[in-house]
Formats: structure tokens, sequence, C-alpha cells
């Protein structure tokens, strides 16, 4: 089969459409014929080595994590699913498989059943993106009916899910993106929008229940005061300092301060496939 694929970190210039041998399914997991992948910002920092203290890639690597396509054959002992069904899913790249390639193999509890309204390219969309933003908003902040939010990259994949999401919910919701998409980010359900190329959001204002800083522009001491007394601050670029002030504040606060990290399963792509068919999420393409 063809995958796009890379030896060495580095820039975009490591990478290659190369032939490789298709993988196969294993007990437990289904071959998957994919028809539509989607990038992330985790794809090239996995590739460029940013995120190297979290974990390597297994080399040569095929990059991309997010994908749509058919199940192509069955692995030993799987259940609830059959051949030409479609489904999505996210790989775990550090064994070296990728989206970008015309096959992956993976567990059952990596893939969802798309859903028949949705098309291959939206469902390819929605595993990394969508799934941090459900996470973060519903898992980890536990955002409620008019409690306060404000999310940086309120135009991006994530910030754009997490506006939708908090839309949903019924909370009250401060977007932050450049001047380009303000109008696009107040659609989407911002009461408020801040332009950040004439105004920066750490200014003193309004205090939040919860800041999703999805574009990881700021620190917690920055953000901090922006909180209310049992705010939280959830961070999508794990960083060393992040971890060291997530021990500070829980031990000198009520506020709390997370380095997120996506943990993806067959559940929380289950829930996006809903959201996605209620066009609660609609992903930008």
């Amino acid at each position: 089969m063809q995958a796009v694929m890379y030896d060495r970190f580095g820039d975009d210039s490591v990478l290659s459409l190369r032939e490789t041998a298709v993988p196969q399914a294993a007990r437990g997991e289904v071959q998957v014929r994919v028809r539509m992948a989607s990038l992330n910002p985790v794809d090239f920092k996995l590739r460029s080595g940013i995120l190297r203290m979290l974990g390597r890639p297994k080399r040569p690597a095929i990059t991309g994590k997010d994908f749509a396509g058919e199940i192509s054959a069955l692995g030993a002992e799987v259940q609830g699913y059959k051949l030409g069904q479609r489904v999505f899913g996210s790989v775990d790249p550090l064994g070296g498989q990728g989206s970008c390639a015309q096959f992956v193999a993976l567990s059952t509890d990596l893939i969802a059943p798309t859903p028949d309204s949705l098309s291959d390219e939206l469902a390819a969309s929605l595993p990394v993106a969508s799934g941090t933003a459900l996470q973060s908003l519903t898992d980890i902040a536990r955002l409620q009916r008019g409690q306060s939010i404000l999310i940086t990259g309120a135009s991006g994949a994530v910030g754009a899910s997490a506006v939708q999401l908090a839309r949903s919910i019924g909370a009250r919701i401060t977007g932050v993106c450049s001047t380009a998409n303000i109008d696009y980010v107040r659609s989407l359900g911002a009461e408020r929008v801040i332009d950040y190329k004439n105004e920066s959001w750490l200014r003193p204002g309004p205090h939040f229940d919860v800041i999703f800083d999805a574009a990881a522009a700021a620190s917690f001491a920055e953000a901090r005061p922006l909180l209310t007394d049992q705010g939280i601050y959830i961070n999508t670029m794990p960083r060393a300092a992040l971890y060291w002030a997530a021990l500070v504040a829980r031990l000198s606060s009520g506020q709390r301060c997370v380095p997120f990290l996506l943990k993806t399963d067959a559940a929380l792509l289950q829930r996006l496939a809903q959201l996605a068919a209620e066009r609660v999420i609609v992903p930008h393409i």
C-alpha cells in the first residue's frame, strides 16, 4: 500500500510517499480501508519531535491519526462489526502506524460506526479536535449551564468544537480569535469575541469558571487572575511547567490547572458520532 512516512524527526521535508506492507488485523482488531484522513497539530508535533518527552513514534512512521473508511478484514474474536461497515477512529501513532495510508489495523476500542448522516470527510475530522473539546469541557471541567467560559483559538478545529459544545450546554462564552474570524466565532455561539490582534484577553476583566486554552496561548500564572476561586484552566499543550503549576494550584487554592492529554476510546468516539449526527458539532472543512 501507499503511505506518507518519515524516518527521522524534522519539518515536512522528512515526509515522503512510499510503498509499505499492508497492516493485518490481529486478535481483537479490524483492518480498515482508509477513505479519508485528517491532520491535526499533534501530527506535526510528533513528526518534528516536539512531543519527544511524551513518546517517540516507532520509525519508519506513517503520519496522521484520524481517519474514516470501511472495514476490509476482521481479526479473531471481533464482535459487533462486519465487513464493509463504515467506521471512523484514531490510531495510536507511537507504534508507527498512521492514518495517511491506504489501510490501518487497530483495536475496536479505537473505532466507532460512522452514522449514515455523516460523510467520511466529516467523520475523519472528529476524533482528535472535537474529542479534545468534548473531553475537556464535559469530563474534566464539567461545564454547566450558566457558567462562564473563555476559549482561546476559538476559530480553530478544537476551539470551534468547544464553542459549539459550550453553546449546547448553555454556558456563557467568550471566544478569542483573530480579526478575520470574529464573525465566524460569533456565529458558532460566542456571546463575546476578543480579537487578540487588537486586545489582550489577559487584561483584567470578567472572571471565568473555565478557561479552555485551546491555542496554548498562556501560562497558568498569566490566566489565573481571570479565574473564579473554584475555576479551572485547561491547556492543550502539556509542558513540564504546567504539571508543576497544577500541583501548586491543587495544594494552595480551589483553582485547578490541567495539562490536557486526550484519551481516545470507543465510548468517546460514539459520543462524538452522536453529537455530529445531531449537528451539535459541525466541523468546518
